[in-house]
């Protein structure tokens, strides 16, 4: 999967954080007489990483990978993550992710801070400042 990403969104709350990199941007808008194809498909491309944290102690975290392709979606592990200034690979199942990014210093930040929480002990994260 190979796409500019014109929206991140960044998610990080007490029950678990959520990174979403989409190709474009959500304003938010919905209209009357859309249909289900275009509801489907306004979102093109896109990768969501979530972890849920436990709600008890005898609970795990979740790790979860979702892609715009909703057949190819399900538990996240075993990956690796190189983010640059203007990009993000991720390599997933054979698959490689080539995502291009715009951000300037505190979303580039913000945007390691929240790797750093989503690969913890699943995979792998390379920051290349």
């Amino acid at each position: 999967m190979k796409f500019d990403c014109k929206e991140i969104s960044i998610s990080d709350e007490e029950f678990g954080c959520t990174l979403i990199l989409s190709e474009k941007e959500d304003n938010g808008a919905s209209e009357i007489g859309v249909t289900i194809d275009e509801i489907m498909t306004s979102t093109g491309q896109y990768i969501l990483l979530q972890r849920t944290y436990p709600e008890d102690e005898f609970e795990c975290d979740y790790y979860y990978i979702e892609k715009s392709n909703p057949y190819k979606s399900g538990e996240l592990k075993d990956f690796s993550i190189n983010l640059y200034r203007t990009q993000f690979l991720m390599t997933y199942d054979n698959e490689i992710f080539e995502i291009s990014i715009n951000t300037n210093k505190q979303e580039f930040e913000s945007l390691k801070k929240i790797l750093e929480k989503l690969t913890n002990k699943k995979g792998q994260l390379i920051v290349h400042d």
